[in-house]
């Protein structure tokens, strides 16, 4: 991918050592005009004691908008670029408007995750002076974006900040071995068994539950699912607990409405 010659470029990463909720980081590194003729240099690597790897993408580019603000006109360009290698960060930016305006709710009316960062990157987007423009790049596949991958780790294996907007919840190990992410649940108004093994609340207070379903035919739990419960509902489901509950019957946005006996 080729970008703009003429354009200052920082190239931004963001690294989480276990996630979700081991130590983070993110870094950032410069890339002058071509024609400046001036060596690629790190600007700034940040560790926090707790975070996620999206998190860390997003202050990534935060802390890049916040640079560019900050030198101004001083900067000697009249463009920018802040190239990442999350899609997360690049796909769902053109989508953060349409939440902001749906009160942070995506259009399956789930709510959005990370949503103190994405405000604070329409912020800072309305406020450059300079053309500022997000680009993407598949990652570690020059040297200056392996450097900026490694000083976000680096940053990470010496965490000393707090990343105040991360709720870790509760978090347990699946008892049998199960690979991938978690599934949205099927919901389709039916009862189910399952087995919590992580807990989480937005700032509304409505809580994102992960958990392991129980199979009728196996007799033994399996696969990873996720469902969204009332903060009423959330306080009562209980890592590692297992639980036969009502789901709602809405599969775009599965909805744990009641808890029908615990196991």
């Amino acid at each position: 991918m080729s970008f703009d010659p003429h354009a200052l470029k920082l190239y931004v990463d963001g690294s989480c050592l276990r996630n979700p909720g081991g130590n983070s980081g993110h870094a950032a590194w410069l890339e002058y005009p071509s024609d400046w003729d001036m060596p690629d240099r790190p600007l700034d690597l940040v560790g926090f004691h707790e975070s996620t790897n999206n998190r860390m993408e997003l202050r990534a580019v935060i802390w890049a908008y916040r640079w560019i603000q900050d030198q101004g006109n001083g900067l000697g360009v009249s463009r920018v670029q802040i190239i990442t290698d999350s899609q997360y960060v690049y796909e769902y930016v053109r989508l953060a408007h349409t939440w902001k305006q749906n009160r942070w709710r995506n259009a399956q009316n789930r709510p959005v995750e990370n949503s103190d960062l994405w405000k604070e990157i329409l912020s800072l987007r309305n406020k450059m002076i300079v053309r500022t423009d997000l680009e993407w790049m598949l990652g570690k596949k020059s040297a200056i974006t392996r450097a900026v991958d490694k000083s976000a780790k680096e940053a990470a294996k010496h965490a000393t900040e707090t990343d105040r907007g991360f709720h870790s919840g509760k978090i347990g190990r699946t008892k049998n071995k199960v690979g991938g992410a978690a599934l949205l649940f099927p919901a389709s108004g039916q009862q189910a068994r399952i087995r919590i093994y992580q807990t989480s609340a937005f700032s509304s207070g409505e809580n994102k539950i992960k958990f392991q379903l129980f199979s009728e035919e196996q007799q033994d739990y399996f696969a990873k699912f996720v469902a969204y419960a009332s903060p009423e509902v959330g306080l009562g489901l209980h890592r590692q607990h297992t639980y036969n509950v009502q789901f709602n019957a809405n599969p775009k946005y599965p909805v744990i409405e009641a808890v029908v006996e615990e196991l």
